[in-house]
């Protein structure tokens, strides 16, 4: 009897306008490798978060968050995503696979090198990485310019392009920096500009407006965003951002910080309500593994956006720990959150096309959710937020073991992600291994019927 065809997934991640899966692929794995890093030293390492943001073991931590996991894992999902919302190829797939090796020597050089402050592997290191994300940032403006959509999700992506070479031109600046102290007496100030270009004028619009389209298809929900909110919520995010990027570098002043911030913090709540509404709304009403993950990453960034107002009324200095807390929630609450959510989702649905969507109904295959283990997602998660929530009161209460305690629950849910991450990977490699396996036994079955031949015949 044939086996019951399982249906295909649904939720347009793939399609025939995204790029060969090894473009997006090289970049999610360098993030991987970028996760375990992270966890194996996180133990070490947090209590960092305890000391100035211009410290050069805690500067390289950040962006061994932000260049080593959050970056790459956004531009090789920016690859494959993009083409998808905006039913367009993606523009120059030679030079997103080129991109990627210029990324990787950057990074390589520009990690090691703001611990030891080696100024050739900054200059060198930050020079690359800044190639690297503009070819991407070109790409992606590229494909966006050709695009048939016009919507508020367009927008959003554009708004990322733009914000995306100001931020990079901030950290070059920073970079250089180090090396000829030219702009001593500003570099407090080009530092804030570079995070918040980074942050709320990269990331920020590009995650909210993915979202919007990837929620929509997890949960076939696309009908019930509020367009009006979702072009509210970009009005609030880009005028708060700008004009806190404009004013650390030039204005520095008290009442426009606060009200930009105040802007930011509209925003980031307008995205929550968001989503809620649209799980809320969902057709499909089991509790799938993504939707913790995402809504404590839409929480983490009210959080965030919290800090930074209290920061400015309060009129704190550049060595308070609520700018340390707004940052780390922004990186690790808002971003790395949403990226381990949205990873299962599509990693596994891109996995399933690959391996198993040509088998379907000729013999049984798994489901989405079974390429994972289920309950490891959700320890994961657990220990996740516990850290997040004890780590960020570690440091506001200046106590080194919460934030040490937070560093260790941290491991352990970047570890959970992690196991997931090989248990996926390897129902995509198994393909070709059972194709190798099979030529291999073919032989062997040939080579033995040959001689029980021979000894049939009496040779």
């Amino acid at each position: 009897m044939k086996p019951a065809a399982m249906p295909r997934p649904t939720g347009g991640i793939s399609s025939a306008h995204a790029p060969d899966l090894d473009i997006p692929a090289r970049f999610m794995a360098l993030a991987m490798l970028g996760m375990l890093l992270t966890a194996i030293i996180g133990v070490v390492a947090y209590p960092l978060l305890l000391e100035s943001f211009y410290a050069p073991k805690l500067l390289a931590f950040v962006h061994l968050h932000t260049l080593g996991i959050v970056a790459p894992l956004v531009v090789g999902a920016s690859y494959q995503l993009v083409p998808v919302v905006l039913q367009e190829p993606l523009a120059a797939p030679r030079a997103a696979r080129f991109s990627f090796w210029i990324y990787l020597i950057g990074v390589v050089l520009f990690l090691p090198s703001l611990v030891g402050t080696w100024q050739i592997g900054l200059g060198v290191g930050g020079t690359l990485l800044f190639t690297a994300l503009i070819v991407y940032a070109t790409i992606v403006w590229l494909t966006l310019a050709s695009a048939p959509e016009r919507g508020v999700i367009r927008w959003h992506i554009a708004a990322a392009v733009i914000g995306l070479p100001l931020g990079v031109a901030a950290g070059l600046l920073l970079a250089l920096n180090k090396t000829t102290g030219f702009l001593e007496g500003h570099t407090l100030s080009l530092l804030a500009t570079h995070a918040t270009l980074m942050i709320l004028c990269w990331i920020t619009p590009l995650l909210f407006g993915v979202a919007y389209r990837l929620v929509g298809m997890f949960t076939l929900s696309e009908d019930r965003l509020w367009h009006g909110v979702a072009w509210t919520e970009l009005g609030f995010t880009l005028s708060g951002s700008w004009v806190l990027a404009a004013s650390f570098l030039l204005y520095h002043s008290r009442p426009v910080f606060i009200t930009a911030s105040a802007l930011v913090l509209i925003g980031q709540a307008l995205f929550f309500v968001q989503l809620a509404h649209m799980y809320h709304a969902r057709r499909r009403r089991q509790i799938d593994v993504h939707i913790p993950f995402a809504m404590t990453a839409a929480g983490s960034g009210v959080l965030a956006g919290l800090a930074l107002f209290i920061g400015f009324v309060r009129g704190d200095g550049a060595a308070s720990e609520l700018w340390v807390v707004a940052v780390w929630l922004a990186i690790a609450g808002m971003m790395i959150t949403a990226i381990q959510g949205f990873f299962y989702k599509i990693a596994t649905f891109l996995v399933w096309l690959n391996r198993y969507a040509p088998v379907a109904g000729r013999q049984r295959v798994p489901r989405l959710e079974e390429l994972y283990n289920l309950r490891v997602a959700r320890v994961g998660w657990a220990c996740w937020l516990t850290a997040l929530l004890i780590s960020a009161t570690g440091i506001l209460v200046g106590v080194d073991l919460l934030v040490s305690a937070g560093g260790l629950l941290a491991a352990g849910g970047i570890g959970c992600f992690l196991s997931n991450v090989v248990r996926i990977a390897r129902h995509w490699q198994s393909g070709p291994f059972d194709r190798v396996i099979g030529r291999v036994r073919r032989s062997r079955q040939a080579a033995v019927g040959e001689r029980v031949g021979h000894v049939i015949a009496g040779e």
